[in-house]
């Protein structure tokens, strides 16, 4: 059953504070903000992003942790679905295999669309491995918005993304309602 933000306790002069009230408010509130959601997943495998300049959803088949259950491994393993309304905080990541030539890229997309001021790109020169991050905050109704990490790339083929510490991964964290 997802989780709703408690409210504030607010009582008015000469009422009573009862501990029916204060557990139902306070303690509420404060257990709410000791345990919000949270989410950390990465790939353990390589993905191919084909080279058609196109944004591709990157898959996340490894959970650190998913507080609230906003991922599965098994179905839109892309996709983290917010399950408490609010605002989040959202790292993205992406690692390409070591080739040159075209340019890399990624962001962080909310229900498919790009976040404005979320994409970073570059231009790499050498054949290394390469490492792309981006953050985004994003506001999700906690039932159906959902957000992803895309990457993309225009080389002349299509590439891999890495694995080990230049694995894709997210990192998603409620910061307010």
């Amino acid at each position: 059953m997802p989780r709703t933000v408690p409210v504030s306790a607010s009582v008015v002069p000469g009422a009573f504070e009862t501990a029916a009230l204060w557990n139902a408010q306070v303690k509420a509130l404060n257990d709410f903000l000791t345990a919000p959601p949270v989410f950390s997943g990465y790939a353990t495998t390589t993905q191919s992003i084909p080279n058609a300049n196109a944004m591709t959803a990157l898959s996340l088949d490894t959970e650190v942790i998913d507080s609230d259950g906003g991922h599965s491994t098994v179905t839109n393993t892309s996709r983290y679905t917010a399950t408490v309304a609010g605002t989040y905080l959202v790292f993205g990541f992406v690692g390409w295999a070591n080739t040159s030539g075209g340019d890399r890229r990624v962001q962080i997309a909310l229900n498919g669309a790009s976040i404005i001021g979320s994409a970073t790109s570059m231009d790499p020169g050498q054949p290394v491995i390469h490492g792309l991050a981006t953050s985004a905050f994003v506001t999700m109704n906690g039932t159906t918005d959902y957000v992803e990490v895309q990457a993309g790339h225009t080389a002349a083929a299509a590439l891999l993304t890495s694995t080990g510490s230049f694995a894709p991964a997210m990192r998603v964290v409620w910061i307010s309602r």
